[in-house]
């Protein structure tokens, strides 16, 4: 939209005083549509039929605000004051520009997002690995043969379940030794005494002295 810009001072210029109330009418109502259309300011004769009398854009011409040109009528001194049509269609274009980088660049950002979606790289992540706690390891070795073949099985013939108890036997092997070697607890020591453990001998023969 290009605005026809008016002067507030319009009212009150020596040229505008003496005018009729058409003639100002009639250069506000050409100015917007010189504005719209893009005429860079030239009244033609058949927009002046459309807009007003041919007397009005007389006394506009006699006053110095228009111009007589062959193409008819034109404001005075258009450019100075007004957007010209390759100023208006060159701001056109560039916001056209701008407005289509602004849809790549939103397709873009739309598609990339799309991407992350699939891969599932929005998911929550969790902060820290849940915690594992190892099952508790057993407190005796299973036998290496099921309950019915014990101790070698018929004719040193195992069955299935004796494979079984054998893999149990295996996995119970290895879980003793993946435990780590527990460290010795010390003997509780004399607080009088520090390195003489309980009970203290040195206490006995204090106390045996005292008697």
């Amino acid at each position: 939209m290009v605005w026809f810009k008016v002067d507030d001072g319009f009212w009150s210029h020596p040229k505008v005083l003496p005018l009729s109330p058409d003639a100002v009418a009639l250069w506000v109502r050409a100015g917007a549509y010189c504005a719209h259309q893009l005429t860079n300011g030239i009244v033609s004769p058949q927009a002046l039929r459309m807009l007003a009398d041919r007397d009005a854009a007389v006394e506009l011409a006699n006053a110095g605000l228009w111009d007589v040109v062959p193409e008819g009528f034109r404001f005075h001194d258009w450019a100075k004051y007004q957007p010209t049509r390759e100023q208006v269609e060159t701001d056109r274009a560039a916001a056209t520009e701008r407005k289509r980088k602004s849809r790549e660049a939103s397709r873009r950002r739309s598609q990339s997002e799309s991407r992350r979606d699939a891969r599932g790289t929005d998911a929550v992540i969790p902060t820290s690995a849940p915690k594992y706690a190892p099952p508790p390891a057993p407190t005796h070795t299973p036998d290496p043969f099921c309950p019915k073949h014990m101790p070698a099985g018929p004719l040193g013939k195992p069955c299935r379940a004796c494979g079984d108890a054998r893999m149990a036997v295996e996995a119970a092997r290895a879980a003793a030794k993946a435990r780590p070697t527990p460290m010795p607890t010390p003997d509780p020591e004399c607080l009088l005494h520090p390195g003489y453990p309980l009970p203290c001998h040195r206490c006995t023969q204090d106390a045996d002295g005292a008697g």
